[in-house]
């Protein structure tokens, strides 16, 4: 079974500044690999491409000559641009100028699989602004004190990190098990802390589960964010009195940063230290938001689990559908449908809870039931369901979750 394990770290100032460098490197060759992707050639990078071995690198920009790279290309590129580093043209690459170059490498070599899996849907580049500064672990094993690039635990009580050095780090909810394999290590930032983050495989963890209770499903919702079949609602957290509170100041501190780029009239390259400084306010209050929100889902997942059904039935939204609806995409972002999914299939499979995707195009909120009547003209703003064959008269959310929890028309996730 995989454990995750986030813990965060008290790092120096000059550790910060390493950090926020090697997340930079991360960006801008995720950037430089979408790109590669994206035009499908090399015509633009003649400069840093050279001979290997028996293998010529070469392009035809003007021609646009399609070239599909493979993994040895990727890790050929790599290298030409830290070489290219030592040479008086290369300030396009002047974010590569660190002594610690097996970074780049091992860097590349995670992202690559990241891109090979990404090439059957849609690469995007990450934006500056909007993603969560981060860059993964040289290496991802622990415990190994005589190899430079393991991650262990020094004997005064710091972590040793590769690339950042020994820091310090807050409390750990699972002591480190130096006997467990650890999978992935990424070190992010979330505007306020800098944080490890790994996955660990524990091995099997069976126990003796308690009997299967009936199986449940769960309907989803924006004013209640889900409703299950044994009557139970879970609010939406826009109705906290604490969100309330934190949602009224953004709107406050939104339209003051708003006039002083009116007032001084400048962009976002040209800011003044006060925008900077009320910029940084508003990023906390969503920080301050976005783990309340994951706090609430944890702790409905949870719960849930705990009742140990015999299979947990969940609607398969089509959340990018959902979202083109320019009244309700926000309260649908904020809602996280997609988190709540994952979160449960992960906490559901340790259970070994059986969890069901139902079709998203089953009428779960126009179906009867109790006896499976068919409703075609029932609006969206009534909230009670009348069944005119058998009389049932429901709340229409338990009338939606009790049918999604008896369907078979779904898959297993």
């Amino acid at each position: 079974m995989m454990r995750s394990q986030k813990i965060r770290l008290k790092l120096t100032k000059e550790q910060e500044n390493l950090a926020w460098w090697y997340s930079k490197v991360s960006r801008n060759f995720w950037n430089l690999l979408v790109d590669i992707d994206k035009r499908n050639n090399k015509g633009e990078f003649d400069d840093i491409l050279s001979t290997n071995g028996n293998q010529t690198y070469h392009s035809n920009f003007h021609n646009r000559e399609v070239y599909s790279l493979n993994q040895s290309d990727y890790l050929n590129l790599a290298k030409m641009v830290v070489a290219k580093s030592s040479e008086e043209d290369s300030e396009k690459w002047s974010w590569y100028y660190q002594p610690n170059q097996s970074f780049i490498y091992g860097f590349l070599s995670r992202e690559l699989v990241k891109i090979r899996r990404l090439n059957k849907g849609k690469l995007n580049f990450r934006n500056i602004d909007k993603t969560q500064p981060n860059f993964n672990v040289v290496c991802c094993a622990f415990g190994d004190k005589k190899r430079p690039s393991r991650i262990y635990l020094k004997k005064n009580g710091k972590l040793q990190i590769p690339t950042i050095g020994g820091v310090g780090f807050g409390s750990v909810r699972n002591a480190f098990d130096l006997s467990c394999k650890k999978q992935v290590a990424n070190v992010s930032f979330d505007g306020k802390y800098w944080y490890l983050s790994y996955t660990e495989d524990v091995g099997s963890t069976a126990t003796n589960l308690p009997d299967y209770t009936d199986g449940i499903g769960i309907d989803l919702g924006i004013k209640t964010l889900a409703t299950v079949s044994d009557g139970t609602n879970v609010p939406n957290i826009k109705t906290f009195r604490r969100v309330r509170i934190l949602n009224k100041r953004l709107k406050r501190l939104q339209r003051k940063v708003s006039r002083k780029y009116l007032i001084n009239k400048c962009n976002k390259h040209n800011k003044t230290k006060n925008i900077i400084k009320l910029e940084r306010q508003i990023k906390l209050i969503h920080r301050s938001i976005k783990n309340i929100r994951i706090n609430h889902i944890r702790k409905f997942v949870s719960e849930l689990v705990k009742k140990q059904p015999q299979y947990i039935a969940i609607e398969d939204l089509n959340v990018k559908g959902m979202m083109k609806n320019k009244h309700l995409a926000k309260d649908i972002t904020n809602c996280s449908f997609y988190t709540i999914r994952e979160h449960l299939i992960r906490k559901a499979t340790e259970r070994r809870i059986v969890v069901r995707l139902v079709d998203r195009f089953y009428p779960s909120s126009k179906t009867c039931s109790t006896c499976g009547s068919y409703k075609k003209d029932l609006k969206l703003s009534q909230r009670l369901y009348h069944c005119d064959n058998c009389q049932e008269k429901i709340d229409r959310d338990l009338n939606a979750s009790l049918n999604i929890a008896k369907t078979d028309n779904y898959v297993l996730a």
